[in-house]
């Protein structure tokens, strides 16, 4: 398995079966992002994490490609489109077990993190990706939400570590409850270059008190998941 992030929560997975695109939004490099893409897979409707005018250019000009999100995004999604690309389109709730490009995707969680309590909540579903079964790593890309999923082994976990909703306290207690083998920072468009290397010291401290590895993916740097586990 394949892995590639485009910045911010932008991440590409990949296996000799096919490969996906998670949470395409306005802080991420979306150049070619929708190329050779089975599927497309969002967490939840903010901007930064659903690029809507990018989504709907790449269904219309791939008849093909299968975007996968939470209830309301899916409706607003079909309102933008014709109607012969509407059914591209799947609401996606928690409990939702398919597979996509090879990889078996799983969705937990279902509400996005409190941002302030006069600050509506919209839905947010994680991603559990891969199957230990067939010999695949499992990857969790929460979207925003620090909802640790039940009974499932995470090797790889896609760390949020900055925003309105959280802290670094949050973050830190987040990963380690979810026993992840190797932690990789994510949602990080926010942060200047001397934040980047305050929350990786930190949390790269911590992760390692837990017996885990913090690995910083770089940009546009494509990583065999396999062998980030094995640090």
């Amino acid at each position: 398995m394949r892995i590639k992030t485009r910045g911010h929560s932008c991440i590409e997975l990949s296996t000799v079966d096919g490969s996906l695109l998670l949470d395409p939004g306005s802080f991420s490099e979306l150049t070619g992002a929708f190329e050779d893409k089975h599927a497309v897979l969002i967490t939840h409707e903010h901007a930064d994490h659903a690029d809507l005018e990018a989504i709907v250019q790449a269904l219309s000009s791939n008849p093909v490609l299968e975007v996968y999100a939470p209830a309301a995004l899916a409706k607003s999604l079909k309102e933008k489109l014709p109607a012969a690309t509407i059914a591209q389109v799947h609401p996606v709730c928690a409990g939702a077990n398919f597979i996509v490009g090879g990889i078996r995707v799983r969705a937990v969680g279902g509400t996005h993190a409190t941002i302030h309590q006069s600050i509506d909540l919209v839905a947010n579903v994680g991603y559990v990706l891969g199957d230990n079964a067939v010999g695949q790593p499992i990857v969790f890309h929460p979207g925003d939400s620090y909802q640790v999923p039940v009974g499932v082994p995470v090797d790889l976990l896609l760390l949020p570590v900055m925003a309105p909703w959280g802290k670094m306290s949050e973050a830190a207690d987040f990963a380690t409850a979810t026993k992840a083998k190797t932690w990789a920072p994510i949602h990080d468009g926010l942060l200047n270059e001397i934040g980047v290397g305050l929350f990786d010291r930190q949390l790269g401290t911590i992760a390692e008190r837990s017996g885990s590895t913090y690995q910083r993916l770089e940009q546009g740097t494509e990583y065999k998941v396999e062998e980030l586990l094995a640090r």
